[in-house]
């Protein structure tokens, strides 16, 4: 099984350097018994996802009897609703094996009328709630779900399986009702989780093999915890942390089906910005087993099924964030405690243009335009936004970067915080462009307020920590999400 390709550019020579020096000091063989001294007493209950392989076989006939269940009971759609960070391993893996499964990571309205409007008599909803608490947004979504599969006359309760920490709250709420229990790993960080209960459970029901998935990873681990400079995750390792400034640019054309956006967010999460910024390019999903990425003018590849590389990709950056000294399992974007959000300053048609640092625009183009200048590094998009409907947004990355010079990513948020938005969290001189808008579907909560009033909370709260640590940061609000989008991206075609 050759898992990496490291090209013939200078990089691979300095990879093979770094792999031979990392095989020596048996960082490997390390990780692979779940040594928490390879980071420092941080990790301590962070190691279990390196026996995932092994440790979630069980799994493999917990996760048939359900789906056989349910088909008996005419339920053959499978919706998970989870906290971002933990959406994207059970997202990859069923893209990778053309697995039907819809995912819901944020309390977006859009994307939840999506799924309303699907058959809900013959649904399944996943829960994943490690935390536990019942009283986040991923819980709020889930219970309007609920209610739409008891309006079609089925016991909700029984078509909504929950993966979750024993003793949480949500256990205890969840066995109470009678509903299916699946534990969740307690040492397992949510980015290194992809081989464990919190995405096997929904990729499995949706159709993914677990158990072949956990054959090639296991096969794939034999070859990652050897301490031989030919080890392909030292290799990997070695290519990650080479000394170029370049971005780690990933083509999401190559590789299994969301391999690259998976990546993107494992590299971006867990170097403490200290690795190299990954970039991904426009394109549609991966049509082969080999990921093509590039630093600058060096070229290399990695290849295998997706367990394996799930397997390689996570030895390899935990390798990195050791070298770097960075926690590699950190979770979570720091509260924004008494900040001062941002304000408006001024309203270009449907936008809404809002600073916190004194910024004053008239225009889109002119707040982008500073927002440019006052960027020492990169640039970040974040957009709080539907995926689906508002897919359009995603070009604005890509042009920003052609017009502007500068690197610049594009993310969904929530879930790009836990991923490349923690790099730009890390990295003092990058600057934020944070999109919010109101939805045309938006849905009234039962406790008051509206999921409209949920986003809105979540993006200030991340986007006023920002505003905190003196970050240059531009909010950009659509009051009419369609209009809005146009007058932005006629704005960027201005820079």
């Amino acid at each position: 099984m050759t898992l990496v390709d490291p090209g013939d550019g200078p990089l691979a020579a300095d990879a093979a350097l770094v792999a031979a020096r990392l095989a020596g000091g048996t960082v490997a063989s390390r990780i692979g018994d779940a040594d928490p001294s390879v980071w420092g007493r941080a990790a301590t209950d962070a190691v279990g996802w390196a026996a995932l392989p092994r440790t979630s076989r069980p799994l493999v006939g917990q996760i048939a009897a359900l789906r056989e269940r349910f088909r008996v009971d005419g339920a053959r759609r499978v919706v998970l609703v989870a906290a971002p960070g933990q959406a994207h391993g059970a997202a990859v893996l069923a893209r990778a094996s053309a697995a039907p499964l819809e995912v819901l990571d944020s309390a977006d309205p859009g994307a939840l009328v999506d799924v309303l409007e699907g058959d809900m008599a013959s649904t399944v909803v996943v829960h994943v709630d490690t935390a536990g608490q019942a009283d986040g947004p991923a819980d709020t979504v889930v219970a309007i779900l609920r209610d739409a599969i008891r309006a079609e006359g089925v016991r909700a309760e029984t078509r909504v399986v929950v993966v979750t920490e024993a003793g949480s709250r949500v256990e205890k709420l969840a066995l109470e009702a009678g509903a299916p229990v699946v534990t969740a790993e307690r040492d397992v960080p949510s980015r290194f989780g992809t081989l464990g209960a919190t995405a096997l459970v929904a990729a499995g029901l949706a159709g993914t093999d677990v158990e072949q998935l956990l054959a090639e990873a296991s096969e794939a681990t034999a070859l990652v915890t050897a301490d031989h400079p030919d080890n392909p995750a030292l290799v990997l390792a070695g290519l990650l942390l080479a000394e170029d400034p370049a971005p780690l640019v990933l083509d999401p054309e190559s590789g299994p089906d969301g391999l690259a956006d998976w990546v993107e967010h494992l590299v971006g999460g867990s170097t403490g910005g200290l690795g190299p910024l990954p970039l991904l390019v426009p394109g549609r999903g991966g049509r082969g087993p080999s990921l093509t990425l590039r630093r600058g003018e060096n070229v290399f590849s990695t290849r295998g099924g997706v367990g394996a590389q799930v397997v390689l990709w996570q030895y390899a950056v935990a390798t990195v964030a050791r070298v770097l000294g960075a926690d590699p399992f950190a979770g979570g974007v720091p509260s924004a405690g008494s900040a001062e959000p941002l304000r408006c300053v001024a309203v270009d048609g449907d936008v809404e243009i809002r600073a916190g640092d004194g910024t004053h625009a008239d225009s889109v183009v002119d707040a982008l335009r500073g927002l440019a200048t006052r960027a020492g590094g990169a640039i970040a998009v974040e957009a709080w936004l539907d995926p689906r409907e508002d897919a359009s947004a995603a070009v604005l990355g890509p042009e920003i970067a052609r017009r502007t010079g500068r690197p610049t990513t594009f993310g969904w948020a929530p879930r790009t915080l836990d991923g490349v938005g923690r790099h730009h969290r890390d990295t003092p001189d990058t600057a934020f462009l944070v999109i919010t808008g109101d939805s045309e579907h938006d849905h009234d909560l039962p406790a008051g307020g509206t999921l409209d009033d949920v986003v809105a909370a979540q993006a200030g709260a991340a986007t006023a920590d920002l505003v905190t640590a003196g970050r240059p940061v531009l909010g950009l609000h659509l009051r009419d999400r369609l209009g809005g989008l146009v007058t932005v991206a006629r704005a960027v075609q201005e820079l």
